[in-house]
């Protein structure tokens, strides 16, 4: 059924969204999402390959520049915040069954330099008040975000690494030349860090009224950029739209994906599978 969608729709690229994978609930992450444990991950892992071929950044920049579909579906895994958890559980997996991904990295939160806000307000539910000497604390002793060592061994063992802002804004909620800062202040710090051809940036939360303003702006120092808004067309034609995998409540990527073909082809009788960008930009 799957393939049958892929072939139906001619959406034959998917580039499934996680931010982390781990045995028991993270006490920084449990507030704000349901995570996926090893098993659940394993078994979206085993879907994919069944019914898809993995595929490197570098052949997915050459697809979709290329306008190229591919004659059998492909997918790229990606992976948003730039957690621990990626060196430590994620990586191994997937070189054990011989899989690319790509990583996107905050640069200032890299070497648990600083804690994401969001991950703050999940420890303040879990403990009650969270004071900043006890997020320090919580940064020192759990170290929850890859340390640029652990990034240029990823980079190493052959995973692509991507930029995803400095510290993890709203981009809707702020003016545009801040969201030039944060993008490319993290896209220079990635290339500082590891030699790779592409340079790859990924949207913190969405892209959801981001501008053509950026998009121009940006397009002479990035190569592809990515949202989060599912099955989905961008008038911008180096921003790809990724699936999110991980649910309020576990559901496997197998149905998750079902879903995201069905709803593309119900929109595709309304014209509504491609996301238009106003000119002016949020000030």
């Amino acid at each position: 059924m799957t393939r049958l969608l892929a072939t139906l729709t001619k959406k034959k690229i998917v580039l499934p969204v996680y931010h982390t994978v781990a045995e028991q609930p993270l006490p920084h992450i449990k507030h704000l999402y349901r995570m996926k444990t090893v098993a659940e991950f394993q078994e979206d892992l085993e879907f994919l390959l069944q019914h898809f071929e993995p595929i490197d950044v570098e052949t997915l920049h050459n697809l979709h520049i290329n306008q190229i579909i591919p004659q059998k579906p492909v997918f790229h895994l990606t992976f948003d915040d730039g957690l621990q958890e990626m060196y430590e559980i994620v990586a191994p997996i997937l070189l054990k069954k011989g899989v690319p991904a790509t990583f996107f990295v905050n640069s200032g939160f890299v070497d648990n330099k600083a804690l994401f806000f969001r991950h703050h307000a999940s420890l303040a539910i879990e403990y009650g008040n969270f004071s900043q000497q006890q997020a320090d604390d919580f940064l020192g002793k759990e170290k929850p975000y890859l340390t640029t060592e652990q990034i240029k061994s990823l980079s190493n063992n052959g995973f692509t690494i991507g930029a995803h802002s400095i510290d993890h804004p709203y981009y809707y909620q702020i003016p545009l030349d801040e969201q030039l800062r944060q993008t490319r202040e993290s896209l220079d710090f990635v290339t500082s860090i590891v030699n790779q051809k592409l340079k790859l940036f990924a949207f913190p939360f969405t892209d959801f009224k981001v501008s053509k303003d950026f998009f121009e702006a940006l397009e002479p120092h990035v190569d592809l950029t990515f949202g989060t808004a599912g099955l989905k067309n961008d008038e911008i034609f180096y921003n790809l739209q990724r699936i999110g995998a991980e649910k309020d409540k576990h559901e496997p990527l197998a149905s998750i994906l079902k879903k995201e073909y069905t709803r593309y082809i119900v929109k595709s009788f309304l014209n509504k599978n491609t996301i238009y960008r106003n000119k002016v930009t949020c000030v």
